[in-house]
């Protein structure tokens, strides 16, 4: 699609933005710096060796909006991680420069730093999901909408509609449930006449799924009904509305599920250990109920198998460059690398890709597969019964 291929360009772009800006003007005031303190001159590090010397943030960035290519509310924080390193240098220097040289315009710029980095994260977010057009609904991009009167947003995916941060804006992924279209039977846009509550289930890796509510005021309200769980949500005419047109076109071609899960299908396809099989740290630290657990022990076990990887192309970077610093560092004498060494970091390279895949990757990716599943599906298999949701005067009607 053009559009999405046009919207996802215009963000890299300003990703792009997001890391170089912060980077140059550090290596500007490192420069202003020098010449306040009378050096003659000024660190020798410039813009292309500090972004060249950060390939490994560039690549955990460039991963991190691979896997998230398709979750359009994920680019801003990647826009804020990908700046932070040249704005804390940055900073630093600003503040630096205003308490030891006297130059209170540096604290200045330190904010205009913050500030524009900033509004270059909220650029992504507004040039990915805005405005929700045609071509936008039928590209597989994630399109955000606010919850009118909640801290929660509503998000039409590809496959699902998620109402995330039930319990912190800071951590959207907290708490999160979902609607697979499979799952979904019925969404209308009804108008509530009195205040009520709705009441969500998210899994807790107990018998019992938790509870989460949230006051529901008078107004227009989206009315959700799925296999699993039933939804209220407030919003305005306008996103409501919206919101039905994309639903109605993702969730077209879908066919719906209404068959009830045995509770060793539902533990199966869940990937959930049985409660009384927790061992006694994983109780402790209470990782089986959270639905934003990520098992971050996978990152050093990736970063050591990545190593031969790493060494090989820093070699034929610094043969490419022909940075005699580099050069230095990944054993290049004079130029020449010996073809030993290329010989064992290529197969180690291979052996350790392997070793990746079975170790990180597979199990990194079942893993999410069980956490999408319980987000919406929090409980083996007893059913909340569907009906009509108090205040809204109607009932539910099929798909």
């Amino acid at each position: 699609m053009i559009e999405a291929f046009a919207r996802r360009t215009a963000g890299l772009i300003l990703v792009t933005l997001g890391a170089a800006v912060p980077v140059v003007a550090y290596t500007r005031l490192d420069a202003w710096d020098a010449e306040l303190a009378g050096r003659a001159d000024p660190s020798p590090t410039g813009p292309v060796d500090m972004l060249l010397g950060g390939i490994g943030i560039w690549l955990i960035i460039g991963t991190g909006l691979w896997w998230h290519r398709h979750r359009t509310t994920m680019w801003p924080i990647w826009v804020r991680w990908a700046a932070i390193p040249g704005l804390f240098l940055a900073v630093f220097t600003c503040l630096s420069l205003t308490e030891k040289r006297n130059a209170p315009i540096a604290l200045a710029v330190g904010v205009g730093l913050i500030v524009a980095c900033w509004a270059l994260s909220e650029a992504v977010r507004l040039v990915m999901t805005r405005p929700v057009t045609d071509e936008l609904i039928a590209s597989r991009l994630e399109i955000p909408f606010r919850a009118r009167g909640l801290k929660a947003r509503l998000c039409v995916r590809h496959d699902r509609l998620v109402l995330d941060s039930l319990a912190s804006r800071r951590k959207r992924s907290r708490d999160a449930i979902a609607v697979p279209w499979q799952a979904l039977r019925s969404i209308e846009l009804v108008d509530v006449e009195q205040e009520t509550v709705c009441r969500v289930l998210v899994f807790s890796g107990l018998p019992e799924a938790n509870a989460r509510e949230f006051d529901v005021t008078p107004g227009p309200a989206l009315h959700i009904v799925g296999t699993a769980r039933e939804l209220l949500v407030p919003v305005t005419h306008g996103v409501g509305r919206t919101v039905l047109r994309a639903v109605k076109a993702r969730s077209a071609e879908v066919e719906v599920d209404d068959g009830e899960l045995a509770e060793d299908e539902w533990r199966r396809k869940s990937g959930v250990r049985r409660t009384n099989a927790l061992t006694r740290a994983q109780r402790r630290a209470g990782v089986h109920y959270r639905t934003d657990y990520r098992p971050y022990r996978l990152i050093p076990v990736a970063g050591f198998l990545l190593m031969p990887l790493f060494a090989l192309s820093g070699m034929t970077l610094s043969l490419a460059t022909g940075s005699t610093k580099w050069q230095e560092q990944f054993y290049v004498v004079d130029g020449v690398v010996n073809p030993w060494n290329v010989a064992i970091l290529a197969v180690a390279s291979i052996g350790f890709l392997y070793v990746l895949y079975r170790l990180v990757v597979k199990s990194f990716l079942s893993f999410m597969e069980g956490q999408n599943y319980i987000e919406a599906y929090p409980e083996p298999p007893a059913r909340v019964k569907t009906g009509t949701v108090p205040g809204s005067g109607k009932r539910k009607k099929k798909r």
